[in-house]
């Protein structure tokens, strides 16, 4: 365990172990909120404290309530209550204050019953009391229901079934949600589809689940077919919804053991499905005795001509039990099927079989490319497949199919090929094809494998960001393009940022802008040391840019006409620190309302971290602020600015403003000057001002000024 570990831990144990409740408090609701986390697949860190956790909530239940003291003590032991908690929980939930705690304490009630081998009889009754209370809240008796989830015991059962004929209806969805499981099916079936056939058809999800409960698992390629024979319809029947395991197991052995095809389906799906079989036996692990059988008739059926209950053979094989002898059946099968939905499995089934064999089967890899040239086949389901299967199997052996699906596939076969040949690092080996694809595509690949772009996986990313999916026409600026994709720096990346920089081409430039100031661009292939050979001829860049009018819409997809400004503002927010100069002209000279106002945010920016506001900066936006063909909430964003701006160098334009005619930008320059060791020495000027100024429907300002003149005038 690191130190860190160890100091975290420390620091959380003290907070348990606190005489304040509200620390108390606090830590057991950081370990719930962590423990809420683990959804998401990770640890909870304070798990090795889980003692010392239960011991503190513990301790709080058995305190009067503070504040929401007992309600987070009870969320932890929804958690980490066990049997002995049993007394205590039923102690808070007979006093429970309000509904947030009362649901609390029967979520830990829940988890405390289902600890003990018996559970706690007190905790039971009161539980059931208040599942029955018609008094209660349909709500409360819900939520006490669902403390009874875990228990299989005759009377719980014995309850449900009362409460599933109650005249509320949430009442009785729950009870048949409850009743509907497999084994209590055997039961209760009749019950719960006559509680479903009562219900509206706008009842909810958890009817409509408990509607498919009872519909059973029919299966998973015959879901439209009954079988015609009687002995065989009756024995499916029994297998969905049967009264005991031997049963079950007795009219599965039928159906599998039939000549009927579609029964012999039917029942290799069973098996197959975790709906199926195991899911209504008692004892899952019966099932497993079937197996040999299973997997014998499912090569039986693959043996005879063309059948059926191929696809169901197919399935139950599928790679988890494919063996390398089962090549030939394949063969067979891809001869005689024309069902994009039997090569699917086949294919699955061919990556068992390649998977397992030390020497692939020339034959089978043939026919498996073979598939992904036929144009009579499907895309979606068997081309891709096949791709995927190969190249998982095969590694780099596969090729020298993958570079013929290049050369002569579909594009959309083609971008398969693609990602799966940079997967198996096929763009050390065949950069130069894969590139000229990928150029081929024009920027637009035709399909996202596995949500990829596999021309970022060929070139690399990023493309740009404002200019994304824009193809530079110049070859020169196009090879330059790539080059800045690539993912290291040398003079050649350089070389090839310059030629986009000093080039004609507004996207060109707007490409290499975006890549001189994004994370993801020459400072992730190079450090922050990648930037400076081209750092003032970038700044000459954004300062043109800024001063242009918008770039033609069509050159961004996304961005359209805001493109090149938006580039341009991008690289200055990274360089406005260092490059006053350049940000004061910006912000004097800006090519528009937007980008002004994106300037004004990178002075503030620039302002937070400096100690004296710089002069040029300062200067700039006293320009703005009396210049009277800018927008007025401009020009008051900038004298708020200067108002904001450390140290005392905006006072000389603060005090220029105030001369300007409009009564907005006067009082907001006013306001700046509200400093205690600025307003004495223009107090005539300010009170001469406050007098001319509307007593209604005046700036904000204008009241907070007259009001600081008047307490300094008192002071």
């Amino acid at each position: 365990m690191s130190d860190d570990v160890k100091s975290r831990l420390g620091e959380f144990s003290a907070r348990l172990e606190s005489d304040d409740i509200d620390v108390v408090r606090g830590a057991l609701d950081d370990y719930q909120s962590a423990q809420a986390d683990t959804r998401w697949g990770v640890d909870n860190p304070y798990w090795p404290l889980a003692n010392e956790v239960r011991f503190a909530a513990r301790d709080l239940l058995g305190q009067p309530p503070s504040g929401h003291s007992h309600a987070s003590a009870l969320t932890v032991m929804w958690h980490l209550a066990e049997e002995e908690d049993s007394d205590l929980i039923a102690d808070v939930l007979v006093g429970a204050p309000d509904d947030e705690v009362r649901e609390n304490a029967l979520l830990a009630a829940g988890t405390a019953l289902a600890e003990g081998e018996t559970p706690n009889r007190r905790l039971l009754a009161l539980i059931t009391a208040m599942v029955l209370d018609e008094g209660l809240d349909v709500r409360d008796r819900r939520d006490a229901m669902r403390a009874l989830d875990d228990l299989d015991l005759p009377e719980v059962e014995d309850l449900i079934v009362r409460i599933s004929e109650s005249p509320e209806r949430e009442l009785q969805v729950y009870a048949a949600g409850y009743l509907a499981t497999p084994l209590r099916l055997r039961v209760h079936r009749d019950r719960v589809m006559r509680l479903a056939e009562s219900w509206p058809e706008d009842a909810g999800w958890e009817a409509e689940h408990i509607r498919e409960a009872v519909e059973g698992f029919h299966s998973t390629y015959w879901k439209d077919t009954e079988l015609d024979d009687p002995v065989l319809r009756k024995a499916h029947d029994e297998l969905r919804f049967p009264l005991s395991d031997e049963e079950c197991l007795r009219v599965f052995a039928t159906l599998l053991r039939s000549e009927d095809p579609v029964a012999v389906g039917i029942a290799l799906d069973h098996y197959e499905s975790s709906d199926g079989l195991r899911r209504v036996l008692e004892d899952a692990e019966r099932a497993e005795a079937y197996l040999p059988e299973v997997l014998a008739r499912a090569r039986d059926v693959l043996r005879r001509p063309m059948s059926p209950a191929e696809v169901s053979a197919l399935n139950v094989i599928g790679a988890r039990h494919a063996e390398p002898g089962d090549a030939d059946l394949l063969l067979d099968v891809f001869t005689r099927t024309d069902s994009d939905a039997v090569r699917k499995e086949a294919i699955w089934m061919a990556y068992g079989v390649l998977d397992e064999a030390e020497a692939k089967n020339e034959r089978l890899i043939a026919a498996l490319g073979d598939l992904i040239f036929d144009p009579s086949v499907g895309f979606y389901i068997t081309k891709e497949t096949a791709i995927r299967v190969l190249a998982d199997s095969l590694g780099a052996d596969a090729d020298d199919i993958l570079l013929r699906a290049l050369r002569e596939g579909e594009p959309k076969v083609q971008a398969h090929a693609s990602y799966f040949l940079v997967r198996t690092g096929g763009l050390d080996r065949h950069r130069a094809v894969l590139e000229e694809v990928a150029e081929s595509w024009d920027d637009q690949p035709p399909q996202y494998p596995w949500g990829q772009n596999p021309i970022e996986l060929i070139f690399g990313k990023p493309h740009s960001v404002h200019w994304e999916g824009h193809r530079l026409a110049d070859p020169d600026l196009y090879r330059a393009h790539k080059r800045l994709r690539a993912p290291t720096v040398d003079e050649s990346y350089h070389q090839a940022l310059r030629t986009l920089l000093e080039s004609d081409d507004q996207a060109a430039v707007g490409i290499a802008l975006d890549h001189w100031w994004s994370p993801d661009g020459a400072v992730k292939r190079g450090g922050e040391e990648a930037r400076e050979p081209e750092r003032a001829l970038v700044l000459d860049r954004i300062r043109e840019a800024l001063r242009q009018p918008p770039s033609p819409a069509a050159l961004s997809r996304t961005y359209g006409p805001e493109a090149k400004h938006f580039t341009a503002l991008s690289a200055l927010d990274v360089v406005a620190a260092e490059e006053s100069s350049l940000l004061a002209e910006v912000v004097e000279a800006a090519a528009g309302d937007h980008v002004r106002r994106r300037a004004l945010d990178a002075v503030e920016a620039v302002f937070k971290d400096a100690e004296e506001a710089d002069l040029r900066l300062v200067e700039a936006l006293g320009n703005v602020a009396c210049d009277e063909t800018v927008p007025l909430n401009d020009r008051v964003r900038a004298l708020e600015l200067l108002d904001e701006s450390p140290g005392t160098n905006a006072v000389d334009a603060l005090v220029r403003a105030t001369r300007c005619p409009e009564v907005a930008v006067q009082a907001a320059a006013a306001w700046g000057l509200m400093w205690e060791e600025v307003i004495e020495d223009h107090r005539a000027m300010l009170e001469e001002l406050s007098a001319s100024w509307p007593v209604e429907d005046a700036p904000w300002e204008v009241t907070r000024v007259r009001d600081m003149l008047n307490a300094h005038a008192v002071g």
